[in-house]
């Protein structure tokens, strides 16, 4: 996003979200709601900030790192047990939910796919070529 104009991240797409900001915004979200709720910490006011917040890409990268941050440090801690432990909250309807913390995890990275995938397609509309990275170029890993 910080190589393409500014008015193309905000402009209106007719995605899930309004802009590429919106849905990228709305991804890192989603991913700090779900990190914050299986690590039993608040989850108050993840969804609180209006996407005008972001008002340019430094605040995004910022909160970026901070998502970022704070799922490596759930996830270094994570054992196994855990992650085929049940997890139990109250869903937006108020029922009462349960899934393996593995499955949750799940949806986060299905999340993320879905997102990244508009994320591209915006993209391609303007002419963009997107950047290709895959998982294994983002972690540097190298097997031979």
């Amino acid at each position: 996003m910080a190589e393409i104009p500014w008015e193309t991240v905000t402009e209106s797409s007719g995605a899930s979200f309004d802009s590429i900001r919106d849905i990228f915004v709305h991804s890192l979200q989603a991913e700090h709601f779900w990190i914050r709720r299986l690590s039993g910490r608040s989850t108050e006011g993840v969804y609180g900030a209006p996407f005008t917040k972001y008002a340019e890409i430094n605040s995004i990268k910022e909160y970026a790192d901070t998502v970022e941050a704070e799922t490596n440090k759930y996830l270094e801690k994570l054992t196994n047990q855990e992650l085929q432990s049940v997890f139990e909250y109250k869903g937006r309807d108020g029922n009462i939910n349960r899934n393996f913390t593995e499955d949750v995890l799940m949806h986060v990275v299905e999340e993320e796919i879905h997102h990244r995938g508009e994320i591209l397609c915006i993209y391609w509309q303007h002419d963009i070529q997107p950047p290709y990275i895959s998982y294994t170029t983002y972690k540097g890993q190298n097997t031979r």
